[in-house]
């Protein structure tokens, strides 16, 4: 945890220090559900000037219908028994993350990036009608399902790899064509974990977090700020 939040203290800090950024913009979509973005990061050229490291902040506006939610820490997904559910009628989750893009410019034209949140913070409003099905392990004992259960979007996100992961975060690998020297039109694919915690302890083990993953297109426009 403390790599972590080291890390975005940097990525906060070097996004502050140097003129040239880019801007974007973008939606990504599934069978399920959508969401927009808007970042803003800064352009860092490593090794050679093919290859880049951008830090950056981004927010997502997540929307989707009839999505189901599973139990959340790793501890308990290593065994499908443990693996409860929640199914809501449709979600509403804003998060706001710093983020890195590791890149590689194949041609003066074409370029293709992966690009990750590392931290953040999420916000949405409480969801109340949702549905709790237990899975086997709390079946076995005794554990009812229930009809009407609150949840809220857990505040803080993190990055720890995999079903590890705390919060809402979002990574996309892109292709990029520059239009012009400044101007870029970028699609590609995307994983979107979205993360509610309930009210009320009622998962197995006293499990209170419930996760969604979605695999998402994406499409989008950037725009270079500053000397090319």
């Amino acid at each position: 945890m403390k790599q972590v939040v080291m890390i975005a203290l940097i990525i906060g800090s070097a996004f502050g220090s140097y003129a040239q950024y880019r801007v974007n913009a973008g939606a990504s979509v599934g069978s399920v559900a959508t969401m927009f973005s808007v970042g803003a990061e800064r352009e860092f050229n490593v090794i050679s000037k093919k290859f880049y490291i951008n830090p950056g902040i981004r927010l997502n506006v997540f929307s989707g219908n009839d999505l189901e939610y599973i139990t959340a820490p790793a501890k308990y997904t290593v065994n499908d028994d443990q693996v409860d559910t929640l199914t809501f009628n449709s979600v509403q989750n804003n998060f706001a993350n710093l983020y890195v893009r590791l890149g590689y410019d194949i041609t003066e034209k074409l370029s293709v990036s992966f690009d990750i949140d590392v931290v953040g913070v999420s916000f949405g409003s409480e969801q109340n009608n949702t549905q709790y099905f237990p899975g086997k392990a709390s079946r076995d004992l005794g554990v009812p399902n229930v009809s009407s259960v609150n949840a809220s979007p857990i505040a803080v996100n993190v990055l720890l790899i995999g079903d590890n992961n705390i919060g809402s975060l979002n990574s996309t690998l892109s292709l990029s064509y520059n239009l012009t020297n400044r101007f870029g039109i970028d699609a590609g694919a995307g994983l979107v974990f979205t993360e509610y915690t309930t009210n009320a302890a009622i998962g197995y083990d006293s499990n209170d977090r419930f996760r969604n993953k979605n695999m998402m297109g994406y499409i989008g426009v950037s725009y270079l700020f500053g000397e090319k």
